[in-house]
């Protein structure tokens, strides 16, 4: 089956073929094998591609879906290739819609390292959040400016709890 994927400001059609837990991803000219397998919650599944493994968290939102994977969340539309060629015919345009950058964990803020008006670069450290006495430092995905910071030092967070929010960067 096709579809046309829109992730991160790129688009792309991809096929893909489901053989049991095993899906196999043809995009770009390239085939990409993954494992995955839901968790109890429905939500949540564990994927391995290239030999890592990724938790992941699905939800539907809207007529896309949100994606959060490393305690990022990220925008995922996903349509019939038919549709974006419509799409296209009508002249509609897609907006980047930033990022929101979550916890993977329970746990506690033990910093926040940007603040609202903030320019953020792709990777850079964000936030730290503690979790079974061990610190995990969050990064942005994609990168933009910090419209809004939700928590600070000392908070407690829950998983998939938005600890800050980004808009892209216009240049």
């Amino acid at each position: 089956m096709k579809f046309w994927i829109a992730l991160e400001g790129r688009e792309a059609e991809v096929e893909v073929t489901a053989e049991g837990e095993r899906v196999w991803l043809a995009f770009e000219g390239r085939r990409l094998l993954a494992d995955f397998r839901r968790l109890p919650d429905g939500e949540v599944y564990s994927l391995i591609m290239d030999g890592k493994q990724h938790v992941v968290r699905v939800v539907t939102a809207g007529g896309s879906l949100e994606v959060t994977v490393g305690g990022t969340m990220i925008p995922v539309d996903v349509r019939h290739p038919l549709e974006k060629l419509m799409q296209s015919a009508h002249g509609a345009t897609g907006a980047t819609a930033g990022e929101t950058v979550q916890s993977p964990m329970p746990g506690l803020v033990v910093g926040i390292k940007v603040h609202a008006g903030e320019t953020v670069a792709a990777g850079q450290a964000v936030a730290v959040i503690e979790a079974m006495k061990m610190q995990n430092e969050l990064t942005a995905r994609h990168g933009g400016i910090v419209t809004e910071v939700l928590v600070k030092a000392g908070d407690s967070v829950s998983t998939n709890q938005a600890l800050l929010r980004m808009k892209a960067a216009t240049t």
